[in-house]
């Protein structure tokens, strides 16, 4: 594999690009936000979203998504909005498809790979786990999944992109990594919940657990497999997400837990709040997750929240 291309230039698509650009000649990524695109291209640093890493000369920031088409593969690294868009970008381009994006296509209630694969008729991938954008930047180990159909395929392009500190380990289920990816952003705005009324580590722990529990069913309703959280895209990632102030997610739970609101909130929004907005419309039986959506969303009090779920 020569070429990579990458939609989508904010901290995790540069982080990638960096992580990439170690085991291939040239990483392309298309941004639209010019400020970013001069600061790689002239300073070799992503000033506005990545501050302080030195990118890569092989790594080469653009607007024009017509760079892509040299391109051995492309991910699509963009917020769960803006998935549709990027479509756009790659209708000339009949190369594998990465998808990086968590959350789902809200107006359809679906996942977003069903999104995507309604746009474009390229094979598709996702690629999910641990990886906090200025670890892998730094070099620091990290190891995720990649999933797809195509086994083979996949395992292939894993297998490409795999470097010293960033381990790429295919898997077959699509469905249930991204189901994971979505949800432990919900899941981490309830454990922020628990921290900023510091109720300690066991009860967190507690509550992971059965919020675990239920993105197992859920993932199993929308046809994904149980056993994929046991994978370190799913549960590593999961953990990473639910322990750590380095999420946005936990810091907003943090800010209900301390009085604050989703109106009062002025920094840039959490993707859980987002993906808790799915959980409304499913039918299962479980209450976890539900109950974080209702909390985010003003539905109910945080001390109805902690009632509810330790009930």
């Amino acid at each position: 594999m020569k070429n990579v291309g990458i939609i989508g230039g904010g901290c995790y698509g540069t982080a990638l690009a960096q992580c990439f650009s170690k085991v291939v000649k040239k990483v392309c990524v298309v941004e639209s936000n010019s400020e970013i695109v001069n600061s790689v291209n002239n300073d070799r640093v992503n000033n506005l979203s990545l501050p302080g890493i030195h990118l890569n000369d092989n790594i080469f920031y653009t607007q024009d998504e017509s760079d892509l088409r040299n391109s051995d593969v492309v991910f699509i690294v963009v917020p769960a909005n803006f998935v549709r868009s990027a479509c756009d970008q790659v209708r000339d381009f009949s190369g594998p498809i990465v998808l990086c994006s968590k959350g789902f296509d809200l107006k359809n209630r679906r996942l977003l790979s069903d999104l995507v694969a309604e746009q474009l008729s390229n094979d598709l991938f996702f690629l999910s786990g641990p990886s906090f954008a200025a670890e892998i930047a730094r070099n620091l180990p990290a190891k995720v999944n990649l999933a797809g159909e195509d086994f083979e395929q996949c395992s292939g392009i894993a297998r490409e992109l795999c470097s010293d500190n960033f381990k790429i380990e295919p898997i077959p289920d699509m469905i249930g990594l991204q189901v994971a990816a979505a949800l432990k952003n919900v899941l981490a705005i309830g454990c922020g919940v628990l921290h900023g009324k510091n109720l300690g580590q066991s009860t967190v722990a507690q509550f992971m657990v059965k919020g675990i529990q239920e993105m197992k069913q859920i993932a199993e309703f929308l046809g994904g497999h149980a056993e994929t959280f046991d994978k370190v895209g799913a549960l590593g990632d999961i953990i990473l997400t639910c322990t750590s102030l380095q999420s946005r997610n936990m810091t907003f739970g943090k800010f209900l837990a301390e009085g604050g609101s989703l109106v009062t909130w002025d920094k840039a929004l959490a993707e859980g709040i987002y993906s808790s907005k799915f959980i409304a419309d499913l039918k299962y039986s479980g209450k976890v997750l539900y109950r974080i959506y209702q909390v985010i969303h003003g539905q109910i009090s945080v001390k109805s929240f902690l009632n509810a779920v330790f009930e």
